[in-house]
């Protein structure tokens, strides 16, 4: 956690937006079009983005869903932006660790969820817990612990998002007759917080001298004299809870226009940062608020294409992304051609399976091809930048390798090979995709656009050689031990085996030798034995010492097949093991998820192969004694 939080003025904060906030006409945001409002750009983690996205991420990671309630994230945002005091008490905070829920004080449910205003007294008893926490070591915090860090930080992130624009809310306030005219007299007859800051410095003089002729008590002052006094501690109240509100920038800095900085509706007042430009975005976002709040669908629309106009931002590849999911998309597809693959090599080659067979792979790989060109153009760089996009690339370019080989084989063998490398791949890749937004700024040394077109891309598409290599080893261990493998089919698979394995070695030895060279610009040393480095050099030892093997006559086949089998954990252990030490210039620390995931993965490889090479063994054996006998 960044930055210790207060939870007195989180308390204070509800209050005043509960007891302020205009409640009348109990607004649903779904009879509004949210066509245009999803496409409202925000900038957040270090990138411009749709509201879409930005809605998408923040309930996935209070949540743990991408829909609330069976309404859309950026329905779910815009009832959370409007509608603060309701949105208190939707219960969207996801909590499945049973001992923080006892620690809060919650009651237990069926479906964990619970409401801002249930958790509420568990964040502030918890808090001198937490300040505690944020100064010890990462190591040394418990999961436990670091369960009641997140549900925090949390907490905190939704609450700035409930206030985000809680200066331009209708408030539901009492006005004193000394006010009264002034505020007819206003263009916009809607009060809220921005129209009561023109009278609060006359205000706040009106109170101190009612204090200085009556003291602090209120039961001393007339009922105007406590309308006043109500009012100006209201005023006080919102501006109080919106101190540090920076979540939702909205807002083109007008005073830093070349640094393509993004301020938030408050920081526009508290930064003094106000212009025309930042007052014409307020006076929109104003107007959003007044017609969400009437269910004005016309002004509505109206506001919302103003806000787009004036922001010059088109988002529309994003959102097309964001509502075609197209990973999972191509998921689906994968299963599909595998599962016909299967079902073809059981009834023999049934020429109509194997042509919607091939129908499905070649869709996925275009809507997974798709997917990578629409993050290219977002990102504006090559699509491989984090582990994440290197699943995505390689869930691409290994069903490709496959498929290709495919036309050569013409046995079925490379389509089943790419319909369950693209199946499984995409799993791994779903799994990793709890994040929400998934498009992440890289940092300076690593967002070095020739780097990462060469290096990356190399050892990336070598990731994908090896696991067709593994792939098709497996294949050929499974026909052995199974004798449904001709002479002539595994000589053919012999030969695609050895080119694959090659290739695959060109790719990470190149790719291993590039990174090298990067290495030596960004960090003024070629190796340094980091984990990373020997994981990639491990990839290309392993080759090496198994294409040896092979070519000096020292393995078997078998031998040859069951290493190159073996392939995949090596793989793993490179591409995602390292990364788990915890130590080193690639790490993102220990993920317990990912290193039982890898464990049992290894474990189970290990049986598999194993236990195939025992049968072909005791087959081989059992043929040699027949023949002898013979």
């Amino acid at each position: 956690m960044k930055t210790k939080m207060n939870w007195r003025i989180l308390m204070a904060l509800c209050l005043a937006i509960i007891l302020s906030i205009t409640t009348t006409a109990q607004a649903q945001s779904a009879a509004l079009d949210m066509t245009d409002f999803k496409k409202i750009p925000i900038l957040h983690d270090g990138r411009i983005k749709p509201l879409d996205t930005f809605a998408r991420t923040e309930l996935i990671r209070l949540s743990g869903k991408n829909h609330f309630g069976g309404k859309s994230a950026i329905t779910w945002l815009a009832e959370t932006l409007f509608d603060p005091g309701n949105a208190s008490e939707q219960k969207i905070f996801k909590i499945e660790n049973e001992n923080l829920r006892h620690l809060m004080g919650l009651e237990e449910r069926k479906k964990p969820f619970y409401a801002f205003v249930e958790i509420s007294e568990g964040l502030e008893k918890t808090f001198p817990t937490v300040e505690q926490l944020m100064d010890e070591k990462p190591q040394n915090i418990s999961s436990d612990q670091k369960d009641l860090l997140t549900l925090h930080e949390n907490a905190l992130e939704y609450t700035q998002i409930m206030r985000s624009l809680s200066l331009t809310l209708p408030l539901s306030v009492t006005i004193p007759q000394k006010w009264d005219e002034a505020f007819s007299l206003m263009p916009s007859k809607t009060i809220n917080y921005l129209t009561l800051k023109k009278i609060d410095a006359e205000l706040q003089q009106e109170i101190k001298s009612i204090i200085t002729q009556k003291g602090e008590n209120p039961e001393k002052y007339t009922p105007t004299e406590q309308q006043t006094a109500i009012l100006g501690w209201q005023i006080k109240m919102i501006e109080n809870a919106a101190i540090g509100n920076t979540v939702f920038r909205v807002i083109p800095d007008p005073w830093n226009t070349t640094s393509g900085e993004w301020i938030s509706p408050w920081e526009v007042l508290q930064s003094g940062k106000g212009s025309p430009r930042t007052t014409l975005y307020l006076d929109i976002w104003s107007s959003l608020a007044t017609s969400w709040q009437q269910q004005d669908n016309i002004e509505w629309k109206k506001q919302n294409l103003k806000l787009l106009e004036l922001s010059q931002h088109n988002p529309s590849i994003e959102i097309i992304y964001n509502k075609i999911s197209p990973f999972f998309s191509s998921l689906i597809f994968f299963s599909l051609s595998f599962l016909l693959c299967l079902l073809s090599l059981t009834f023999h080659h049934k020429e109509y399976m194997t042509t919607l067979a091939t129908t499905m792979i070649v869709i996925a790989l275009t809507i997974q091809a798709g997917g990578l060109l629409a993050r290219i153009i977002v990102l504006e760089r090559p699509p491989v930048g984090t582990l994440y996009e290197s699943i995505l690339f390689v869930g691409l370019v290994a069903p490709l390798f496959a498929t290709l080989m495919e036309r050569r084989m013409k046995n079925m063998l490379g389509l089943l090979s790419a319909g369950f490398m693209g199946t499984a791949i995409g799993l791994l890749a779903l799994s990793m995709a709890d994040e929400g937004d998934t498009m992440k700024v890289l940092t300076a040394v690593l967002n070095t656009q020739f780097w990462l077109t060469t290096h990356v891309l190399c050892i990336t598409i070598g990731y994908g050689w090896c696991l067709v290599t593994s792939v098709l080893s497996h294949v050929m261990l499974v026909g052995q031990a199974t004798n449904k493998l001709d002479k002539q089919t595994l000589k053919n698979l012999t030969h695609s085996q050895g080119t694959l394995a090659l290739t695959a070695l060109l790719f990470t030895a190149t790719g291993t030798i590039l990174g090298g060279i990067w290495a030596d610009q960004s960090w003024g040393r070629f190796w340094g034995w980091d984990p990373k480095e020997n994981g990639a050099l491990l990839i290309v030892l392993w080759l090496v010492w198994i294409i040896h093997g092979k070519i000096a006559g020292q393995f078997s086949p078998t031998t040859v097949t069951m290493g190159l089998s073996f392939l995949s954990v090596i793989v793993g252990t490179a591409w995602i093991g390292v990364n788990l030490l915890g130590v080193g210039l690639h790490s993102y620390g220990f993920t317990e998820g990912l290193f039982w995931g890898l464990g049992i993965f290894t474990l189970l490889e290990m049986a598999l192969i194993g236990g195939l090479s025992i049968l072909i063994h005791n087959r081989t054996q059992n043929h040699a004694e027949v023949s002898n006998a013979t």
